[in-house]
């Protein structure tokens, strides 16, 4: 699912699946996703799609990770995107409850926030990513035909 915009209050997404977009309230979404005893804190699952029920992750760029190969890109920008708002979950204390902090220690888990340069050169108008006319999303009746 490509995260399209981050406001404050929800996110705005586009389904791989049918092309709809999703809005996702950020007080629905949380850090870390449970695979039998562990977690991977850096995950975040989101919300069923509304149309065709699709479920979807959004994967932060590992510690150490080279810088994306084509900046400016819409890869590059989502990454950007899904690291802010992995760190954007952390600050908030959206996190699974296996990562919560137990007394009174801090949670260890990496963030990308994004710099304020970083915001300034990639995001000018705010955080979200231009869609061109030709990516628009499609309804999910234009989808499956």
């Amino acid at each position: 699912m490509a995260l399209l915009e981050i406001a404050e209050t929800h996110v705005l997404q586009r389904c791989a699946r049918c092309d709809s977009t999703n809005r996702s309230a950020l007080d629905s979404l949380e850090v870390g996703v449970a695979r039998r005893e562990n977690v991977d804190d850096g995950l975040v699952q989101l919300p069923p799609c509304a149309s065709c029920r699709s479920s979807e992750f959004l994967i932060r760029a590992a510690e150490g990770e080279p810088e994306h190969p084509a900046p400016g890109s819409f890869g590059h920008l989502h990454r950007l995107l899904v690291g802010h708002l992995h760190a954007e979950l952390v600050q908030r204390g959206r996190l699974h409850r296996a990562l919560k902090p137990k007394g009174g220690s801090a949670p260890q888990v990496v963030t990308h926030p994004l710099s304020q340069e970083a915001r300034e050169r990639w995001f000018p108008q705010g955080l979200r990513i231009a869609v061109l006319a030709d990516e628009q999303p499609r309804t999910p009746e234009e989808s499956s035909q």
